[in-house]
C-alpha cells in the first residue's frame, strides 16, 4: 500500500507532462508560441521577465518545439521511472520557465490554493525522493546491479 501511496505523485506528475505533450503535438509543424510569448511581453511583471521573454521571442518555433518534445519525452520518463531523478529535475526547470514568462511567479494568487506553486514543487519532491525505485525502471536497474555484484 506505501508503493503505491508514493507513486502517486510521479504518475501524476508524468500524466500532466504527458498528456500536454500530446495535446501540442501539433506544435512540431505549426509552432503558436509566438502569439503567447507577444501576449506575454505585452504585461511583463518586472525587467527580468521582459528581458527573458525578449529573448525567447526571438526564437518561437524552436521554442514550441522544445516545449512539446519535452513534455512528451519527459512524461514518458517520469512514466517508466526511468532517469527519474534526471527527468523531475528537468520537468521542475520547464515548468518554472512558463511560470516565469507568465508572470505567474509574482502573483499574490500563485500561493494560495490550487496554484501552479503545488504543481512546481511536485518536481522537488521527485528528485530528492525514491521516485522510480519502487516500481519504475530506475529500481530494476538498481536491484540488478545489486545481484550482480559478488559478495565477499
Amino acid at each position: 500500500m506505501s508503493i503505491h501511496r508514493s507513486r502517486r505523485p510521479a504518475a501524476t506528475a508524468a500524466q500532466a507532462f504527458l498528456t500536454s505533450g500530446l495535446q501540442k503535438l501539433s506544435w512540431l509543424s505549426d509552432p503558436p508560441l509566438e502569439q503567447r510569448l507577444a501576449e506575454w511581453a505585452a504585461h511583463p511583471a518586472n525587467p527580468a521577465v521582459a528581458k527573458y521573454l525578449a529573448f525567447v521571442s526571438q526564437h518561437p518555433a524552436l521554442f514550441s518545439r522544445l516545449v512539446a518534445l519535452g513534455e512528451l519525452g519527459l512524461g514518458a520518463l517520469l512514466i517508466m521511472g526511468f532517469l527519474t531523478p534526471l527527468a523531475a529535475l528537468l520537468a521542475f526547470f520547464m515548468v518554472v520557465n512558463f511560470q516565469f514568462a507568465s508572470s505567474q511567479l509574482f502573483s499574490a494568487s500563485y500561493l494560495r490554493g490550487q496554484s501552479g506553486l503545488v504543481y512546481l514543487l511536485t518536481y522537488p519532491v521527485l528528485f530528492f525522493g525514491r521516485a522510480g525505485t519502487a516500481l519504475g525502471v530506475d529500481g530494476l536497474i538498481a536491484r540488478g546491479i545489486r545481484k550482480a555484484k559478488p559478495l565477499e
